[in-house]
């Protein structure tokens, strides 16, 4: 009974000795396993929020939109759905019309918001609603709103703009709304917009605005019409057969159209692709951040066991069995591994806490599961007990291993073989020994150094990685940016509401005060593939390739022929179908017969090349618009303003022509992109700061223990007269060495990992996106300044200790 008291007092007296040792490792420990576990949880909580939100607004199964600029009369929809084979299985069809506008809404500003906006109205009175819309304050719509001037506006761009639940809209047309709430629909769960690809952030300059369908065929006014319809299947029914059959209806009736499956969706696709996407990209950090956690911490225990190694010679001199001698050093690895654990949970459930909030400002799904995850925090815990016990009972077996005489040995003799101190026997160094003193400790002891410069490498790798991350997304946006703007940085873009006269439309928008210059456009969603390469969607732009405004740069080949069928396309675009210049691909494009459309394939070759990041921007001449039956028509404008005129002066002007939609800057697409991506980014700036936490602890328990290792060397020197600056300045010299060759190690460790991560992970996450691998200097200069000035200044900590330092019984061989 006395044995365990005895041992327990021991390693409490060893806790209190060294506890802020003890406390520092566990907390490394801490940050390794709870960022693992905090970021283990990202895609579970991701993909059941999905779930739980999709099934209760009752998403749709399929989907039928007309091309956009088309309308079919109010009820076909439904009777063509009704008419094929499969109708059996399909247990509730809506109709819906989709208007695309502009909106001025009263803000917190003086001046009202004037935004793009789509109107999107479904039948309010629907027994089964299908993508219901939600109200997350304020009210939804009721059966008794049908017809009447209401709407929930959608939250996201409220959120942003700092919006109330009540208010008025006016729609571009002179219409007024009435907002009653503020919610939204399974399609704007992550907000995007016509045009802007797979990424979300279009909150920022365009609205969603949900009302009833009758109201929104007012709006329009005519016959009413619809230009979408959405379905719910009954379960097990098969999805690809009423698919083929819709599209085959479609056809026969002379509507074009796209028919897309719920995972076809914008919202439902990217949400699921990106909580799998960003769940590789977290758990690369998240394994860099506990291997370099771990690599410290079996480094920092070993080497406090390893300073224990006179005492553990002491007790085999004086024939204390070697089980017994191996409690002590196992005791002290054991409370290492409960800090760490019990720090490392407390972390990972505060980290599970911020990384929920960071989900419900990023996704504001209306329902939001984020349960515990025992299983993540098991294996976190398990990592967190067995690293510092490993860690402890390695050198403990190799000191047991030892005769007395070898284990009671210290200084440099301590290291068999000196390691690889004779090399520097063959180097002509500068200075006295004393002042070779610290390139011959780390080359004396190289297993130790390499774990340490390892250690701190591993944590350098992530701070370089998430600034080169960071930095190559700016580099990025940056370059479309610049593409967009390129000669004309002020350029404006107005959307029409469908396909006009191109001379009518270009005399509206040139009458416009501010407007300089004016030139009519064709915009058309195209599908662009080839052999044995995966096609994607995108958007072809019909122009002149002699326009003053803006035409797109070409980095290689030459522009279109006029009356060819050639087409230039992104460099990206080029790389993903595996073509160069000259080489053929085929696209997929509406084509205008009577008042409908039809879908066409057509064969084109590519002309040239752009140096646009994004891939689904495409160009071909205006002439091609014959081939798509819209010979003289146009569904934009390019705008060259004024001096001192803004895009948001030439909108409140062209504000109630009928025909206008939407007006905005050229470089809208990007600043949404933008606005997205710094979302995403505020998620690794987050890490970022737990990994330079941990990088400044790591230095700082190198540098404690190494001052506790080299404590009789210190006493012998400071007995010989050595000033303790002097001492001082040798530890730096040697912490200098660890961090300059640990820096060296994380920076290639950082781009290494930047480039694997744009290499084979964002293909997968932004397939659309060709990513610029661009590094600033100053991210290096900090990532450097981290790890090169944090663990050589760090011994200055332990100053106060050397100063005080009793040496007499520090240079004591028996206690």
């Amino acid at each position: 009974m006395k044995r365990p008291r005895l041992w327990l007092r021991w390693s409490l007296r060893d806790l209190r000795a060294r506890w802020p040792l003890v406390l520092a490792i566990g907390i490394v420990l801490a940050i390794g396993t709870g960022v693992y576990a905090g970021l283990g949880s990202m895609e579970r909580w991701r993909v059941a929020s999905n779930d739980a939100s999709f099934a209760a607004l009752n998403a749709h199964d399929l989907e039928v939109s007309l091309t956009e600029g088309t309308t079919a009369p109010a009820g076909s929809l439904s009777r063509l759905v009704e008419g094929i084979p499969a109708a059996g299985s399909i247990e509730a069809t809506e109709e819906r019309l989709r208007l695309q506008t502009q909106v001025e809404v009263k803000g917190p500003g003086e001046e009202p918001l004037l935004v793009p906006a789509e109107v999107i109205g479904s039948p309010s009175a629907s027994p089964v609603p299908i993508d219901g819309v939600y109200a997350d304050s304020g009210r939804a719509l009721r059966a008794g709103d049908e017809g009447r001037p209401v709407a929930v506006l959608e939250r996201n761009f409220a959120a942003f703009h700092d919006l109330p639940a009540r208010g008025e809209l006016r729609l571009a047309d002179g219409n007024a709304l009435r907002i009653v709430g503020l919610g939204g629909a399974p399609e704007q769960f992550l907000v995007t917009r016509p045009g802007g690809g797979e990424f979300g952030g279009a909150e920022a300059g365009f609205a969603f605005v949900f009302t009833t369908l009758r109201t929104a065929q007012e709006i329009v006014g005519g016959p009413p019409g619809v230009n979408n319809a959405v379905m719910l299947l009954d379960e097990g029914a098969p999805v690809g057969a009423v698919r083929r059959q819709l599209e085959r209806a479609l056809a026969e009736a002379r509507l074009s159209g796209d028919v897309t499956t719920l995972s076809e969706e914008t919202s439902h696709r990217v949400l699921y692709k990106d909580a799998a996407g960003d769940q590789q990209l977290l758990d690369i950090f998240a394994f860099l951040i506990m291997a370099g956690a771990a690599l410290a911490a079996f480094n920092l225990a070993t080497r406090i066991v390893e300073s224990q190694r006179r005492e553990i010679g002491i007790g085999m001199a004086l024939g204390v069995p070697p089980r017994q001698l191996a409690i002590r050093p196992l005791l002290l690895g054991a409370q290492i591994a409960v800090a760490g654990t019990v720090f490392g949970l407390a972390l990972g459930l505060m980290m599970g806490e911020i990384f929920s909030g960071v989900l419900e400002s990023l996704l504001p799904l209306p329902e939001m599961r984020t349960p515990f995850e025992a299983g993540v925090f098991a294996r976190a815990a398990a990592i967190s007990l067995a690293l510092p016990i490993l860690a402890t009972a390695i050198p403990v077996w190799r000191g047991l291993r030892q005769t007395p005489v070898e284990a009671i040995r210290v200084g440099f003799r301590s290291a068999r073989g000196s390691g690889v101190a004779g090399l520097a026997k063959h180097l002509r160094l500068p200075g006295s020994s004393v002042a070779q003193m610290p390139l011959r400790n780390a080359l004396r002891a190289p297993r130790r150094t390499l774990l340490t410069l390892l250690g701190i490498g591993a944590v350098l790798s992530v701070l370089v990685s998430f600034m080169g991350l960071i930095d190559s997304f700016d580099a990025t946006i940056d370059r479309s940016e610049a593409e967009i703007a390129q000669g004309n940085p002020d350029r404006v873009v107005v959307t029409l509401d469908g396909f006009h006269d191109a001379r009518t439309a270009r005399r509206v928008v040139e009458e416009a005060p501010g407007v300089v210059a004016a030139e009519s456009q064709l915009t058309l969603p195209v599908s662009l593939a080839a052999p044995g390469a995966e096609g994607f969607d995108g958007a072809v732009t019909l122009l002149d390739f002699a326009s003053p405004i803006w035409t797109p740069t070409l980095s290689a080949g030459t522009a279109p022929e006029r009356g060819g069928r050639e087409i230039v396309i992104s460099e990206k675009a080029a790389d993903d179908l595996g073509v160069g210049v000259g080489g053929m691909i085929e696209i997929v494009f509406p084509r205008r017969l009577g008042s409908g459309f039809t879908e066409v394939r057509a064969p084109v070759r590519v002309s040239g090349l752009h140096p646009d990041p994004f891939r689904t921007f495409a160009y071909a001449d205006s002439t091609a618009a014959a081939a798509a039956g819209l010979r003289g028509a146009a569904n934009r404008v390019s705008v060259t303003p004024g001096p001192g005129a803004s895009s948001n002066e030439i909108a409140r002007t062209l504000f109630q022509s009928p025909m206008v939609a939407s007006v905005e800057e050229a470089k809208a697409t990007t600043d949404l992109i933008r606005n997205r991506l710094d979302d995403f980014l505020g998620v690794l700036r987050l890490i970022e700061l737990f990994a330079l936490a941990l990088a400044l602890l790591i230095a700082f328990n190198s540098s404690a223990i190494a001052i506790d290792e080299r404590r009789r060397e210190n006493a012998t020197m400071l007995a010989f007269g050595v000033s303790t600056s002097k001492t001082m300045a040798l530890a730096v010299a040697e912490g200098l060495i660890a961090g300059l060759l640990g820096t060296l190690v994380g920076l290639a460790g950082g781009l290494l990992v930047v480039n694997w991560v744009v290499d084979q992970t964002l293909p997968q996450t932004l397939p659309d996106l060709g990513l610029v691998i661009a590094i600033a200097p100053a991210s290096l200069a900090v990532a450097a300044a981290v790890g090169v000035f944090s663990v050589a200044l760090a011994p200055l900590l332990s100053a106060r200790r050397i100063r005080r330092m009793d040496v007499p019984s520090t240079l004591r061989v028996m206690e």
